[in-house]
């Protein structure tokens, strides 16, 4: 869910290439695709926990979180390994009236481009559960490094209470805390579910950046 130039092995899915997935399934059949902004992010900006600023949208998939985001009055950068799926949230974020508003990108979040300290805010709906073992600790060492001092991480991902099965890896908390809790502290973990077709077992954690 964030790369297309280039798809190495590692960023490639069980079932095929994103790319694939996307062209070949009906945005309402997508998975991970709530056909709306996440609940649990809409719950999170709209308590005021997190000043509006520079936010960045990993794995944007179909784009709701990003453009919810920018009708907050975030700038917002929507990244996606897979081209298709940007088609897929520059058509929603068009129907929205947000294009413009929004910079995308096909793009990995294993090779971040965004200058460091540029971001407050980093949205991961389900893209961290999708990298191999060998890439997690890429990954929060990029997220670290775009994060200003003090910025917020909000990450989703599959817990171990869903039912093994294809698709992500399920995480335990002391998986996940393994491999955060170097670069950041948590502020919140707890139980969640995934909106949108399979509501899939979930943590939700937010993390604010040592």
């Amino acid at each position: 869910m964030t790369r297309q130039k280039k798809e190495t092995p590692r960023l490639i899915d069980k079932y095929g290439t994103w790319n694939e997935v996307y062209r070949k399934t009906s945005p309402a059949e997508l998975p991970w695709n709530a056909g709306n902004p996440d609940p649990e992010l809409v719950r999170l900006i709209e308590s005021q926990v997190i000043p509006v600023g520079r936010a960045i949208d990993v794995g944007t998939g179909p784009g709701h979180d990003a453009i919810f985001l920018a009708q907050k009055g975030f700038k917002v950068l929507a990244l996606d390994i897979a081209s298709s799926a940007i088609e897929l949230a520059k058509l929603n974020a068009k129907k929205a009236g947000f294009e413009v508003a929004i910079d995308y990108r096909v793009e990995s979040v294993l090779e971040l481009s965004s200058p460091a300290g540029t971001a407050t805010f980093v949205n991961d709906r389900v893209c961290f559960e999708v990298l191999d073992k060998e890439d997690r600790e890429d990954y929060v060492r990029k997220i670290s490094e775009v994060l200003i001092p003090g910025g917020h991480l909000f990450l989703r991902t599959f817990s171990e209470k869903e039912p093994p099965g294809p698709g992500p890896h399920r995480f335990t908390r002391e998986e996940i805390e393994s491999v955060f809790s170097k670069k950041f502290e948590f502020l919140d973990f707890r139980d969640g579910v995934l909106a949108g077709p399979r509501q899939a077992k979930i943590y939700v954690a937010l993390l604010r950046k040592k």
